[in-house]
């Protein structure tokens, strides 16, 4: 919006109306936040007296527009109601870019891993039960036997992230609104990637080596693929619970799925104390795999067609594993290097991991009066955050599965 468009606004509705009407407008996607310029807002909002006419005298002697003078003159505050109006205008503007910058999604899988769980307490508990007997049959007349249960729980782990973004009085003097929103969404999109990041790392246990627990039975850190597999959830060299699955199953064609798939459907049980343990349906949805393997692995998942060896030779038949599972890869993984780079997991992650959101991404304007704007000659700053954490709610939802 041009300046005079801004004053006639600011002028027919008041500084209440004027933000009310720009609010309105952005959410009726009438205007976007680059529709605005924050020089030609300030100048409207009268906090910018001098600056048009001294930008203009300094422009023929150079095009820098960087000079002590220029400097010394800007944002000079003449009205209060103004001052107050240009910050929470702008305020609402950085805000909707660091939120632009946070909701791209482009790349990232986290959210396909996670259940979002709203939550207002911080190490919350998130209850369980373990079954003791399943249902008996009941003859004619007789009572049923009574079932009683035991409790379990996981507790949860969160933690607050943030950054904070400041806008030097050059960026606005010289009219660099694009530079400011550039700098906001970039704010944004690292404070996603850093969410990102830390759910890839907890889905693939990578920090249990360290201290730093994905899965906290009773409270208490512990690995979450056993290397014992004692979770039922690991098949690989180490693995002393179920022999037949002992060895590493490198990712290479659909018969590596089957096998693991085979895995799953033998050796993952209930935890009834009372009775003999019994299969669950623990449908596999996702396969989440390095960079390293993600060509083989949407390669082995979207062939529609694969090679069976038989007595009369090769022949061709129908992939079975046909778009059974969506493929899912981060270089989070390859960060973690060695192993990491050829283990791959199958499962249902949402049913096995949580993400407890005690604040969802937030922004806040600290306006003209703090240390840094006479220190540094800050307008403003700008303080992007989110508070949550991921947790696993049970084990068996997802198989690791070591490739080397």
């Amino acid at each position: 919006m041009h300046g005079t468009d801004l004053k006639t606004l600011i002028e027919s509705h008041g500084a209440a109306g004027f933000y009310q009407k720009v609010v309105e407008l952005l959410n009726e996607q009438q205007l976007t936040p680059d529709d605005f310029s924050y020089y030609e807002l300030a100048d409207a909002c009268g906090i910018l007296p001098r600056l048009r006419s001294l930008r203009e005298s300094l422009l023929p002697v150079d095009n820098r527009l960087d000079s002590p003078a220029a400097i010394r003159h800007l944002l000079s505050e003449t009205s209060s109601v103004g001052t107050s109006l240009f910050q929470v205008i702008t305020g609402e503007l950085i805000a909707r870019k660091v939120n632009e910058g946070y909701e791209d999604e482009t790349g990232f899988i986290g959210d396909k891993l996670v259940t979002v769980l709203p939550s207002r307490l911080r190490s919350s508990k998130i209850a369980g039960f373990r079954a003791l007997a399943g249902p008996t049959e009941v003859a004619e007349g007789e009572s049923y036997q009574e079932s009683t249960f035991e409790e379990k729980y996981v507790t949860t782990l969160e933690s607050k992230q943030g950054r904070i973004l400041s806008i030097n009085e050059e960026l606005i003097a010289f009219d660099q609104t694009g530079e400011i929103h550039r700098r906001a969404m970039a704010l944004g999109y690292y404070l996603r990637q850093e969410r990102e990041r830390t759910i890839v790392r907890a889905v693939t246990d990578a920090d249990s080596g360290s201290g730093t627990y994905v899965y906290r039975p009773s409270g208490t850190g512990a690995s979450l693929y056993a290397a014992d597999g004692s979770n039922r959830n690991y098949v690989g060299p180490t693995n002393t619970t179920s022999p037949d699955f002992d060895a590493a199953v490198p990712l290479a064609d659909w018969t590596d799925i089957e096998e693991v798939l085979h895995y799953r459907a033998t050796q993952v049980r209930d935890d009834r104390v009372d009775g003999d343990q019994r299969p669950i349906v623990v449908p596999a949805r996702q396969l989440l795999v390095s960079e390293r393997l993600r060509g083989t692995a949407r390669s082995i998942v979207h062939s529609t067609e694969v090679s069976v060896n038989s007595a009369s030779g090769e022949v061709r038949a129908a992939n079975p594993v046909h778009n059974m599972v969506e493929v899912l890869s981060s270089p989070f993984i390859d960060e973690q290097g060695g192993s990491a780079t050829t283990d791959w997991y199958l499962g249902d992650f949402r049913r096995q991991f949580v993400w407890t959101e005690i604040w969802p991404v937030q922004t806040f304007l600290q306006r003209a009066e703090s240390e840094a704007a006479f220190d540094r000659d800050v307008v403003l700053r700008v303080k992007a955050r989110y508070y949550g954490g991921i947790s696993a709610v049970d084990t068996v939802f997802v198989t690791r599965v070591a490739g080397a």
